[in-house]
């Protein structure tokens, strides 16, 4: 049986609420709902200044929030590979932050990381800073550290979770096959585990970076008001009493989805075998 007919159409009926979802905000971001269809309209608002650097601050914190998270789900899954308690116990601890809301997460790290918090406290303590008023602000400042700490927390839940069950699956006699060529267990975890380790992560780091792009919880909570997260910008606009703001809000979540779907495309093109 030819299954290529059945499985173009269900990729169809995936792709069909994107692509309508497309079009709608193509027309919402043009003017066509309030009476006057004008390209031009769209143009000016996908080039404005605001939305870019907006979209420039949107994508260096996921980077940076990804890129941590992935770090230290790699370093969870090299470090922490046998049945013991101890590595159980270490890869449960990483893959706690997976089911916490959002919302828990921010006040977590409104109690860690704000001026008068953990940190703050701690710090004051050692005698590092007079007060824990004199710690450098973490949330809400336009650098947002804090915003990338908590984010990368968040993520790593996914990705650690993702990372340790690929290093459970790997096969014993590639590293027996190393290690009776004369390596060491340091160039093991570094020339066999690690490679095959992130090729199957890859596409789960793509996932939580398209995430955060999106994402407006964390960002609403901990993340500074300029410049903004473009999660953050499309809610505030289309909750805006001015009409020409619902478009704007539509310029902002097309340029969301097209930062996104290069990054899948991307991914895809590199992964695909030419």
């Amino acid at each position: 049986m030819n299954w290529r007919p059945l499985a173009a159409t269900i990729a169809l009926l995936l792709a069909a609420p994107v692509v309508v979802g497309v079009g709608y905000g193509v027309v919402a971001a043009s003017g066509g709902f309030d009476g006057e269809f004008a390209p031009a309209l769209l143009v000016t608002r996908l080039t404005a200044p605001t939305l870019w650097r907006n979209l420039i601050w949107t994508l260096a914190a996921a980077t940076a929030a990804t890129a941590l998270a992935t770090a230290f789900a790699l370093i969870v899954a090299l470090t922490f590979r046998t049945t013991g308690p101890a590595d159980r116990l270490a890869r449960l601890l990483a893959s706690l932050p997976l089911p916490v809301p959002p919302v828990v997460v921010a006040t977590a790290g409104v109690l860690l990381l704000g001026q008068s918090g953990v940190l703050a406290r701690l710090a004051a303590t050692l005698g590092l800073i007079e007060a824990p008023s004199e710690m450098p602000a973490l949330l809400y400042a336009s650098h947002g550290i804090g915003l990338v700490l908590m984010l990368a927390w968040k993520e790593l839940g996914f990705l650690s979770m993702l990372a340790c069950t690929l290093a459970s699956q790997l096969d014993p006699e590639l590293e027996a096959a190393a290690r009776s060529l004369g390596a060491d267990r340091r160039s093991i975890q570094r020339r066999v585990v690690l490679p095959q380790i992130w090729r199957g992560l890859q596409p789960g780091i793509v996932a939580a970076f398209v995430f955060v792009v999106g994402s407006y919880e964390l960002p609403r909570l901990l993340g500074p008001s300029r410049p903004q997260a473009l999660g953050m910008m499309i809610l505030e606009r289309s909750r805006d009493a001015d009409p020409l703001a619902f478009g704007d809000a539509h310029a902002a979540a097309l340029l969301s989805f097209a930062a996104a779907a290069v990054a899948v495309l991307v991914h895809q093109r590199r992964r695909v075998p030419r």
